[in-house]
């Protein structure tokens, strides 16, 4: 390998490389889904590893389709599958820009060892020791910290929503993210962290919302912020924004490309749309929980049609 990387980080790549080919096979079954998963689930390093190969992914949907096809190996752009060809094409990404080591030991800072996180596609209910009722959303993570002074959670990845108890000991109910910080003032709210900002969602009564270095802002029941570090902007909230609570997806004429991007939050593997196709529209309410059932009713609708490669690699094309 050209970059530099330690025998284990070497040996987690090497697994991540065989999981990639196989769940690419046309021979995959539900077992070797429930495997990748246990592999993956073991430790922060097969995680790490696994958003290598997802990057090698993600750079060949970038590509022209007459280009990708089975082309795995970047160097060379060899027509295999196999797995020294995969795990060629992950390290020349790392080498062209991943952070190694430090990108584990930040997986390992942010959500794979948080107090509660959950799955691909899983709703995770709690109960929090105050009474107020906490949902993550598909691969979603929080720490909580309650103590005498504040009740405080940190979400490290994903997306949670919020009904806030009564708190006889008077202590402020706060979510912060790396943008900054919410304060529910008696509230349901929801709070979706991306890269670039943290997306606030009111449904009830009102939240505080202050960036990292700015002012902070004021948000009622039926709006929506924007939080970056430096501000929060304001919009009406679309009121079909929180039903994935109730396990639903509601599309009102929306982009095709986005409603797959969003239903993908929801499935392992990658589900692609054709750029051919992205600009489509599409109206419905879809179960999150069926998500094949989905891309059956978008067929129906459009004029598209799933290309599967496997269950885990997904393209939406023109007929």
């Amino acid at each position: 390998m050209s970059v530099s990387l330690d025998a284990r980080q070497r040996a987690a790549l090497e697994q991540a490389a065989h999981w990639y080919v196989c769940l690419n096979a046309s021979t995959t079954d539900p077992a070797d889904r429930d495997a990748w998963q246990t592999w993956l689930n073991t430790e922060p390093l097969n995680h790490w590893a696994w958003q290598q190969a997802e990057r090698l992914q993600q750079r060949l949907q970038q590509l022209p389709t007459h280009l990708t096809g089975r082309t795995l190996d970047l160097a060379d752009q060899a027509r295999s599958t196999n797995r020294r060809s995969v795990l060629k094409g992950i390290t020349l990404l790392i080498g062209s820009g991943a952070v190694g080591w430090t990108g584990y030991q930040q997986a390992r800072s942010e959500h794979w060892l948080a107090d509660y996180r959950s799955t691909v596609g899983q709703r995770l209910p709690l109960t929090l020791t105050d009474g107020s009722q906490v949902q993550l959303n598909t691969s979603s993570a929080i720490d909580v910290q309650y103590d005498a002074r504040q009740r405080l959670l940190a979400l490290r990845q994903g997306e949670i929503m919020v009904s806030t108890a009564t708190d006889q000991a008077g202590r402020p109910f706060l979510v912060r993210t790396p943008h900054g910080t919410i304060r529910a003032l008696g509230t349901r709210f929801s709070v979706h962290l991306s890269a670039e900002h943290t997306q606030v969602a009111v449904y009830e009564h009102q939240v505080q919302v202050t960036p990292l270095r700015g002012a902070p802002t004021l948000l009622g029941a039926g709006q929506q912020g924007q939080l970056s570090a430096k501000a929060c902007t304001q919009q009406t909230l679309d009121s079909s924004q929180g039903a994935w609570s109730q396990g639903l997806l509601i599309a009102n004429e929306q982009r095709l490309g986005d409603f797959l991007a969003e239903l993908g939050r929801y499935r392992s593997g990658w589900l692609r749309c054709d750029p051919a196709i992205a600009d489509l529209r599409i109206s419905g309410t879809f179960r999150l929980d069926d998500t094949d059932q989905a891309l059956r009713a978008v067929t129906s609708a459009l004029p598209v049609r799933v290309e599967e490669r496997t269950r885990y690699w997904i393209t939406v094309r023109p007929v």
